[in-house]
């Protein structure tokens, strides 16, 4: 039976269905990571949090399922359809997670247990809140995965997880959480990890499965664009407060916080399509010298365990010329971190040649590679696991200087200082070690180690994607400051398309291997030529309530 969306003119008559009042977390440490917050979901409602890490978003999620890490102490009172749940027993609260309250968690590879199927997962669910039998608990596991729109439940049921794309994991993850029928889920950053296409597919998914159920949401998230698309009302945190709530036309139209301005003014955009692109002039005479240059690359992994060979790029023809950002976007699996990597001489080209600097890879002794990898710098997606736990900030940065043994002791620590004066970092962090860093601290102690070496070319895989998008404005402000000053050349290999956009002068598009189109980027994402490409654009989320973005589409 489908219950039908309450709006917000029928739940101001009726209770809330989530009520936090005046909600303070404590740790050990001086400032509370939640001081005072109110909050309310009523039935059928999207609500999202929103604000930067440590702004207190998930601590308050966590609050309300009952799942604080150890050490935190929490006040204040939580209802949840009038029962308090804060200072409940843990009986109480196994009882309430899952049938009244569920959590769909931010990373869909490692959420769901790897080592059994989708179907036994569901059939636990359904059995910690009552006995059922191993046939009814198949049937509605089925049902469940047909729900949350899974191509052939009844094959699916008995696939384990990475059996799965990564759309398909997250969408067990909803099933999952949707087994015991909850009247309330908390969605923590449930598309970040997703490819555009597939975050706009969960996002449609999300409020289909409102509407069907009548279940409130509270969507955790920083992506301004998914809060435009999915929620009816906003609250913002910073540093444990509550700085603003409106319903979600109000605060993007009229943003009464100075803090709520900065979060959308910090927002990437894509060219809304109305007006012509205007291109970027082409490069100045003796400019067009590749960096990096591909002809006709194919890639293929090697047969394995029982698997076949798999060709991962076919037929890829493009180049990167010197002061030049390319960015290479498309889904998961479309080929471009295998094009980094060859790129970077870390995966060998099948067949083709990969030139960089003018020299041919493939031909190259291991001294020679040595060298032509000395002006060659990698930007990792995740800092944190590329930056040794061991070594301070101060080594980090210095060890391609180390390893290519440049300079002495001394004017490698003058470097390192040169270096964190360009990332403006401050000289005092160069003894702290990654973690003891935030997450854009740590993403600029990449980006210092990445230049360490002045190269010519500068291979950036996903370098913001786990960061707050206020602190991804300041990375990529800084990237393409230093980008403009030192000139190097870059690939810049992404799923987000309005980051691309916002630092690159041409893009390249791949899918399942194959170059789809390429040129401009204000041409590309302006006026797209490939159905693909266009697909992608229209996928991101625009930071613009969803009636105004369709009107917008439609005119």
């Amino acid at each position: 039976m489908t219950v039908p969306h309450l709006h917000r003119a029928d739940q101001t008559a009726a209770p809330p269905l989530l009520r936090v009042r005046d909600l303070r977390i404590d740790f050990a440490h001086p400032r509370p990571a939640v001081e005072g917050i109110d909050v309310t979901v009523g039935r059928g409602e999207i609500v999202a949090l929103v604000g930067e890490s440590g702004s207190g978003k998930s601590m308050t999620a966590r609050a309300v399922i009952g799942l604080l890490p150890r050490g935190a102490v929490a006040t204040g009172s939580i209802e949840l359809e009038g029962r308090e749940v804060l200072g409940a027993s843990e009986e109480d609260l196994r009882r309430l997670r899952g049938a009244g309250v569920a959590m769909v968690f931010q990373e869909p590879q490692t959420a769901p247990n790897p080592v059994r199927t989708v179907g036994w997962q569901l059939r636990e669910a359904l059995r910690a809140h009552g006995a059922v039998s191993r046939a009814e608990a198949r049937e509605r596991a089925v049902a469940l995965l047909r729900q949350v729109e899974i191509p052939d439940p009844e094959t699916r049921v008995d696939h384990y997880p990475h059996q799965l794309s990564g759309g398909q994991k997250q969408r067990v993850v909803l099933a999952l959480a949707l087994a015991n029928e909850p009247s309330l889920l908390l969605a923590d950053e449930p598309t970040t990890a997703l490819d555009v296409t597939v975050q706009a597919e969960i996002l449609a998914l999300l409020g289909r499965l409102r509407d069907e159920t009548g279940a409130g949401v509270l969507l955790i998230t920083h992506n301004m664009g998914v809060v435009a698309r999915l929620a009816q009302r906003v609250v913002v945190l910073r540093e444990g407060r509550v700085v603003e709530e409106a319903p979600v036309r109000r605060l993007f139209a009229e943003p009464e916080h100075p803090y709520t301005r900065q979060l959308l003014g910090a927002v990437p955009r894509l060219p809304s399509g109305s007006e012509p692109p205007t291109l970027a002039p082409p490069p100045e005479a003796g400019a067009s010298a590749a960096a990096l240059r591909l002809d006709d690359v194919r890639v293929v992994y090697p047969a394995r365990r029982g698997q076949a060979a798999f060709t991962a790029v076919d037929g890829v023809t493009f180049e990167v010329r010197r002061g030049e950002v390319v960015g290479l976007v498309g889904e998961s699996g479309s080929g471009k971190t295998t094009l980094g990597r060859a790129a970077a001489g870390l995966l060998p080209a099948a067949a083709g040649t990969v030139h960089v600097g003018g020299a041919d890879l493939a031909t190259l002794s291991a001294r020679a590679l040595r060298g032509v990898r000395r002006g060659l710098a990698l930007v990792p997606q995740d800092p944190a696991a590329s930056l040794d736990p061991r070594f301070t900030v101060a080594r980090s940065i210095a060890e391609p200087l180390d390893v290519h043994r440049v300079g002495d002791a001394a004017s490698r620590a003058a470097r390192v200082s040169e270096l964190l004066d360009a990332v403006r970092l401050d000289p005092g962090l160069a003894q702290r070690r990654p973690h003891q860093l935030s997450g854009g601290q740590r993403q600029r102690v990449a980006l210092a180690r990445g230049l360490a070496l002045d190269p010519t070319l500068l291979i950036a895989d996903e370098p913001t994607s786990a960061l707050d998008v206020s602190i991804q404005a300041e990375v990529l402000e800084l990237f393409t400051r230093l980008q403009r000053e030192l000139g190097f050349a870059c690939l810049f290999v992404s799923h987000d398309l309005a980051v691309v956009h916002q630092v690159s002068d041409r893009v390249v598009v791949l899918r399942e291997g194959l170059v789809v189109e390429q040129g401009p980027a204000e041409r590309v994402f302006g006026a797209p030529e490939h159905d693909y490409t266009r697909r992608l654009v229209a996928a991101v989320p625009e930071p613009v309530p969803a009636e105004e973005a369709q009107a917008r589409r439609v005119s």
